[in-house]
């Protein structure tokens, strides 16, 4: 018999809410959208009528019709809300990066144990189609080992923007919004590294957190590349991966944004079939050929979540991950304060109820 689906309260209808949450609570059959806290009712109920709007947060996290809190706002509200919700008996999904400070995301982790609770920090891109046909190709061995990764997610924004993650505070910056993306799929990829060494920029005139970063990973038998800038006007290079048996480049994002920010439901069958294709060459001493990624989808994280849920298997991102990810971004702001390079040392604590 099919369990009862998972009622879900979403704090925040904002573009990650709106666009990357939402529409897959209501897709999919696991979960139900039963409340959004959000300021801004009438839009939340033209697109989802049935669902109920509330302005409190907190009511949203005290109701007994939720089992299950997605937390979309600002970085600096995610680890009191995300405690509350905790202490009330909640599921918690946060928005990467979780939380602002790692012993934050600490405590959240022992919390949740004890509670025996799910924790889980959303990392879509484990599910791009680019990521994982690197991942089978490192796994598979066809282009031999991978000794230098260049991961990339650059964009044209030269001038700053009026939002919060412009503005300076915890969390704030580039480098906490898209950062998180690339070193977890390293991490995911890869495992920890030996050592990092981080660059931090604000290079936008009137720019006020950073705007440009470099962070690389240094292992034993190979050398990773993370990075962004604003100031990419032609052809985003995601990936360049060299491997010792050939080479593997990607140009372009997986179309799954494109096509939820244009409205596109992720139970429709062509999902996702907007979007710019992405462009990707195998070059190996034979010549060089194109080559199409795997498909992606963000259905199978909250599949994953719904059976981690339902004691039926692992988190799609567990929390020793989470830590991790805090960790390095915490290391590479060391790092680029001192100009030095670190070495990458962590450990989550235990708690009692490990």
């Amino acid at each position: 018999m099919p369990s009862a689906p998972i009622r879900t309260g979403l704090i925040g209808y904002g573009l990650s809410g709106r666009v990357f949450h939402a529409p897959f609570i209501e897709a999919l059959d696991a979960f139900s959208l039963s409340a959004v806290a959000s300021r801004q009712a009438d839009v939340v109920q033209a697109r989802y009528p049935q669902t109920q709007v509330v302005a409190d947060a907190e009511a949203l996290i005290q109701s007994s019709d939720i089992d299950l809190i997605v937390i979309t706002a600002p970085n600096e509200l995610h680890f009191p809300l995300a405690k509350a919700a905790l202490e009330a008996g909640k599921h918690v999904l946060l928005e990467k990066p979780a939380v602002t400070r790692l012993t934050q995301m600490e405590t959240l982790a022992a919390l949740a144990e004890q509670q025996e609770r799910t924790l889980c920090v959303y990392q879509n891109r484990r599910f791009d189609g680019d990521f994982l046909h690197l991942k089978t190709l490192c796994d598979g061995g066809e282009l031999g080992a991978l000794k230098h990764l260049d991961s990339r997610f650059d964009r044209f924004r030269p001038q700053p923007q009026a939002r919060w993650r412009e503005q300076p505070g915890e969390g704030s910056g580039i480098f906490w919004d898209l950062g998180p993306h690339l070193i977890d799929q390293a991490l995911h990829l890869l495992g920890a590294p030996e050592a990092l060494t981080a660059q931090l920029r604000t290079l936008r005139n009137g720019g006020q957190t950073t705007d440009w970063f470099e962070l690389q990973l240094h292992y034993a038998e190979r050398e990773v590349v993370l990075g962004s800038t604003p100031f990419e006007a032609g052809a985003m290079r995601r990936f360049n991966a060299r491997f010792d048996g050939g080479g593997w480049q990607c140009w372009g994002l997986d179309p799954q944004e494109d096509a939820l920010r244009a409205d596109q439901r992720p139970d429709e069958a062509a999902y996702p079939n907007l979007g710019t294709p992405q462009s990707v060459h195998i070059s190996t001493a034979e010549g060089q050929r194109e080559a199409a990624p795997q498909p992606g989808d963000y259905r199978h994280f909250y599949r994953q979540l719904a059976a981690a849920i339902h004691g039926a298997g692992a988190a799609p991102v567990s929390l020793d991950d989470a830590c991790a990810l805090l960790y390095t971004l915490d290391r590479a702001e060391e790092s680029a304060r001192l100009g030095q390079r670190l070495a990458w040392q962590y450990r989550r604590p235990a708690s009692a109820e490990r």
